[in-house]
C-alpha cells in the first residue's frame, strides 16, 4: 500500500503543477496499471478543458520502459478572485 501512497501523491503533485496557481484540489480518481516497484518513474499531466470555476486535467505516470504504472484524472476549483 504504501507504494500506491507514494504513486498518488506523485500524481497529485503533478496534476496540480498543471492545473496552476490559486486551485485546489476537488476531486481525484487514480487507476493503477501494476506495480512500480521501485523503479523511477516519469510524469506528465495536461489539462483538458479548464471553465471559468473548474480545470478538469489528466495525468499519467510510466515506468522506465515506457509502461503505465498509474494514470489519474483530476478536477481543480478555482480561487474566487
Amino acid at each position: 500500500m504504501a507504494m500506491d501512497s507514494s504513486l498518488s501523491a506523485q500524481l497529485e503533485s503533478v496534476l496540480r503543477k498543471a492545473a496552476g496557481d490559486g486551485t485546489a484540489l476537488a476531486s481525484m480518481t487514480i487507476d493503477y496499471a501494476g506495480e512500480a516497484e521501485s523503479q523511477t518513474l516519469s510524469s506528465k499531466a495536461w489539462v483538458e478543458r479548464a471553465t471559468r470555476s473548474l480545470v478538469f486535467a489528466q495525468g499519467e505516470l510510466r515506468r522506465a520502459d515506457g509502461a503505465l504504472a498509474a494514470s489519474a484524472s483530476a478536477v481543480f476549483r478555482r480561487s474566487g478572485d
